[in-house]
């Protein structure tokens, strides 16, 4: 059975990995999908080979950005580190996280540097303007794309419950 889990684990790793998460986020990201169980820092510092404080600094940023969950058991000091299994959510969080962070920042801020754009003498301003532009429209579609996708997935996701 330890050969099928490490067989899985090594899947789940390619998958997260080209994502561009780095070697050691993609590796903890994989070995807790693949674990029945809950696991503090030092068993994960165990089992990937890496320092406690290297598998703490990468699981701070994992569950910041909400992709670990972390938790303490009754009566222990320890953290222990889970995730979420079910994928579409995982999608779906990937993609709201994205469109918050990158895209809804640039479809507020953009229109006002548009307009300076516009109302600038520069000689230079007539290109910016076509790289800012350019970039607009891409949020813009990028937006679209992320809200149809979510509700796509979600779709999906009810679908599922319902088999």
């Amino acid at each position: 059975m330890e050969n099928i889990r490490k067989e899985f684990e090594s899947l789940v790793y390619q998958g997260i990995r080209s994502h561009g998460l780095d070697e050691l986020s993609s590796r903890l990201l994989a070995i807790l999908y693949s674990e029945p169980d809950a696991l503090t820092l030092e068993e994960l510092s165990e089992i990937t080979g890496y320092s406690f404080s290297a598998v703490s600094t990468a699981m701070k940023m994992l569950s910041g950005v909400g992709l670990v969950d972390k938790t303490k058991k009754a009566g222990s000091k320890k953290l222990y580190f889970s995730i979420q299994r079910d994928m579409l959510e995982m999608t779906i969080a990937a993609i709201k996280s994205k469109n918050e962070c990158m895209v809804l920042p640039a479809l507020r801020g953009l229109p006002a540097i548009i307009e300076k754009c516009k109302n600038s003498k520069d000689e230079e301003s007539e290109e910016t303007l076509k790289i800012i532009d350019q970039y607009y429209q891409q949020m813009l579609a990028l937006d679209l794309i992320f809200k149809n996708l979510i509700e796509f997935t979600e779709k999906v996701q009810k679908e599922m419950g319902k088999v």
